[in-house]
């Protein structure tokens, strides 16, 4: 039977080994979000010449004046995400009490796997990710945001005619 130190240490693995975006030489085709205010892309993950069920996903805003997105890695559950927000998250009390989170990040910020490693509780239930730090690198563009959270989370740089991008805007005004 596995175990949920089995389960982490495939995670661990997963994030830890090389991967490559499939499908990110083709227009995006954007399907519906978690509210009728997003939109949502999925792209398969290769490792080692195989397709072993994680993905990479992006959650568009077209709706929203300004930049606002989340870039997260599926397996099957979201185990890592970045959310390029202006929304407030609060920490828990513990990652608070170990020093490892500060009490709550407005803005963009980072729910790293690392970080949210502890709160895994099988696969009966998504990972939940109670932490996040704040998202503080250079580079405010969607294209650089993607391309730091390819280079954290082990994902092969994508070339420069790469056709990931955000939805186009739905509205007029």
């Amino acid at each position: 039977m596995t175990t949920i130190s089995d389960l982490v240490g495939a995670i661990d693995a997963l994030l830890a080994s090389p991967k490559r975006i499939v499908g990110h030489g083709s227009p995006a085709h954007w399907g519906p979000g978690f509210s009728v205010h997003e939109r949502v892309m999925r792209y398969p993950l290769e490792i080692a010449g195989e397709l072993r069920g994680s993905q990479l996903m992006v959650v568009g805003f077209p709706r929203e004046l300004g930049l606002k997105f989340r870039i997260g890695i599926l397996f099957p559950g979201m185990i890592c995400r970045l959310d390029y927000t202006g929304e407030t998250h609060v920490n828990s009390l513990s990652g608070v009490a170990l020093g490892l989170v500060p009490p709550e990040v407005t803005g963009p910020h980072y729910h790293s796997w690392p970080l949210n490693r502890r709160f895994f509780r099988g696969v009966t239930k998504p990972p939940e990710l109670h932490d996040a730090l704040p998202y503080n690198e250079p580079g405010r563009t969607f294209d650089a945001v993607l391309r730091w959270f390819c280079a954290d989370t082990n994902i092969e740089s994508l070339p420069p005619g790469h056709q990931i991008s955000l939805p186009e805007r739905d509205l007029l005004l």
